[in-house]
């Protein structure tokens, strides 16, 4: 069963990497070959379980944080898998806050790509562990050797094969395992057989596997120590030192696949198991949850979370600690793309989710009332706007909701009526981020919108320094009138705001004046 899973038997990675390169064909793949559905989707067919938004669909791209899980020899691999595409970059924050390691997946060139370079900037940003997975190995003029050359001649911590591939192109059809010294070849239905090792990869197997043994020795002092008196390892040394790499941020092994053709996808999910971290939670301690992402389906709102202490059961009420207000828990589930796993409890360290809470949204923490909440998510500023009118008259009212509706989804949305321009403005990372939102703004909510630039409110202000002088003087008997007064205008920095200086020396002028 799904919950049947203690802390040190969860794997949650987030896939990362450039948009088209395979993350969401992998993670069918790798639905499939565990079980977890009986028939292999594609993207490109419309049919990916990740991808189930009607805007997804038609783009063929991922455009929200996919959550699913697999089972594979007794661990539970929870999916997220993070959009490529840089306009929905808030959803990979969610990802990389939710998993303890990454999948980052790279195409089979050896030209490196920009979203493989930026995954790699967020894994070194946050610390996370990964592993690198170059896909599509069946596609014409693939070259595994090349991308790898590419990625260790920019990327650091440098990236070194574990997994070399048998065969290229369309006749790629195995792989060999460096760290186990076997050699796999997938059958149609994407379960492997050993075989011997090929004869003419022998001497590439002895160059690599010399490499990962170095890698994991440099890993940790007594192994570094023993290797020099041996000048090897054995396969629980080097599993053992690849693992503290990997923690440490020091060692980035390599694997090879093809998801579309089942080649090397079980192979990875082992590796997961193996190699990646479990969470780092507090089972003994009182429940407590963080939402790191928000959705919308059939059922109203969904909310993702992962569990960090305690066991979180069904129909549980927990005080929102970053908004106050409490929440009742009444259906969680663990979900697999728009299907709804039933769940009665959720451990630590586990992924799951729950429909239809008042008062939470992304990045808030749920527990009991003297518990402490967590730092919120640290989401990328807003990039671009434009100004949206509906329509039809009448559904000014209606455009208002549906966004503020939508801004509760997704935290990088922006919304705001900007009174001088009397515009409804909103912003956020691209413009393909923006025509999905209008998107669902119509299929959900059933309001058309046309778009326009925002004006922009000039306003005039004070540019140089001036001084005037003006003189009052009225002889008309008595003691006449006389007066000279002096103003001086001069810009101040921006953000200052006006400042105003009073000069006038006492008793110059009465108090009356």
């Amino acid at each position: 069963m799904a919950t049947d899973y203690v802390p040190d038997k969860i794997r949650n990675v987030v896939l990362l990497g450039h948009s088209h390169d395979g993350k969401t064909m992998l993670a069918e793949a790798m639905l499939f070959a565990s079980g977890a559905v009986a028939r292999m989707g594609s993207p490109d067919q419309s049919t990916a379980t990740m991808d189930f938004e009607p805007e997804e669909q038609k783009r063929k791209i991922s455009i929200n944080l996919g959550v699913a899980f697999a089972e594979h020899n007794g661990y539970k691999i929870n999916l997220l898998d993070a959009p490529g595409f840089f306009d929905f970059a808030g959803q990979v924050a969610s990802g990389l806050r939710a998993a303890e390691g990454a999948v980052v997946v790279v195409g089979p060139s050896p030209q490196l790509a920009v979203g493989t370079e930026i995954a790699w900037e967020h894994c070194n940003r946050t610390s996370k562990p990964r592993i690198v997975v170059v896909n599509k190995l069946d596609k014409e003029n693939s070259d595994f050797y090349g991308a790898v050359a590419a990625m260790r001649e920019t990327l650091s911590p440098r990236p070194f094969p574990l997994h070399l591939p048998i065969g290229a192109e369309q006749d790629f059809r195995g792989i060999v395992d460096l760290l186990h010294l076997k050699a796999f070849v997938t059958a149609a239905d994407g379960k492997g057989s050993e075989v011997p090792i090929p004869d003419d990869m022998k001497q590439r197997v002895d160059e690599y596997r010399g490499q990962l043994i170095e890698a994991a020795a440099e890993s940790d002092d007594s192994l570094l120590e023993k290797y020099l008196d041996a000048g090897t390892l054995d396969e629980d040394e080097i599993q053992r030192g690849l693992r503290q790499g990997i923690l440490d941020g020091k060692v980035a092994p390599v694997l090879c696949c093809s998801a579309t053709k089942l080649l090397g996808v079980r192979t990875l999910m082992s590796t997961i198991a193996e190699l990646m971290p479990p969470p780092e939670v507090e089972p003994d301690k009182p429940v407590k949850a963080f939402v790191f992402s928000t959705g919308g389906d059939q059922f109203g709102r969904v909310s993702y979370f992962k569990v960090l202490a305690g066991t979180l059961k069904a129909d549980a009420h927990l005080p929102n600690l970053s908004r106050g207000g409490e929440e009742r828990l009444a259906q969680i589930f663990f979900p697999r793309g728009k299907e709804h796993v039933a769940a009665t409890e959720v451990r630590s360290g586990d992924i799951a989710a729950a429909t239809k809470l008042a008062h939470t949204f992304t990045g808030d923490t749920l527990g009991l009332k003297d518990g402490e909440p967590l730092p919120p998510l640290d989401l990328p500023g807003k990039a671009y706007s434009v100004a949206i009118t509906p329509k039809a008259r009448g559904d000014e009212e209606k455009i208002s909701s549906g966004l503020a509706r939508l801004s509760e989804e997704d935290p990088t949305l922006h919304v705001e009526r900007v009174e001088e321009t009397k515009q409804l403005v909103i912003a956020g990372m691209g413009d393909v981020h923006l025509d999905v939102i209008l998107e669902k703004l119509r299929r959900k909510y059933g309001v058309e919108a046309t778009t326009q630039a925002p004006r922009v409110a000039y306003r005039e202000t004070v540019s140089s320094h001036s001084r005037a002088e003006g003189r009052h003087v009225k002889q008309s008997g008595g003691h006449g009138q006389y007066g000279i007064c002096v103003i001086e205008v001069a810009p101040t920095k921006r953000g200052e705001g006006f400042v105003w200086e009073d000069k006038i020396f006492g008793g110059a002028i009465p108090q009356n004046f």
